[in-house]
């Protein structure tokens, strides 16, 4: 396989799964009441763009190595 061959996958998984959410957001703005509707859309507008963000975060979204136990009197 060439080295081209992981990264073009994860791309169209990457636009599959956009894709798919937004297809997702869709159905959801179509239930939206009319007097609500700009408002939602523009809240479902910034959902899609965290979300593209997020799939284009390349490794681990938190480093465990740095996460600790809180006090026992917490």
């Amino acid at each position: 396989m060439s080295q081209a061959g992981p990264s073009q996958f994860q791309e169209v998984i990457r636009q599959e799964l956009e894709y798919s959410m937004k297809v997702e957001l869709d159905k959801i703005l179509a239930t939206a009441p009319s007097n609500e509707l700009e408002h939602t859309k523009k809240d479902l507008e910034g959902f899609k763009k965290l979300f593209h963000r997020f799939l284009q975060e390349k490794g681990p979204s938190v480093d465990w190595g740095k996460i600790q136990r809180p006090p026992e009197d917490s």
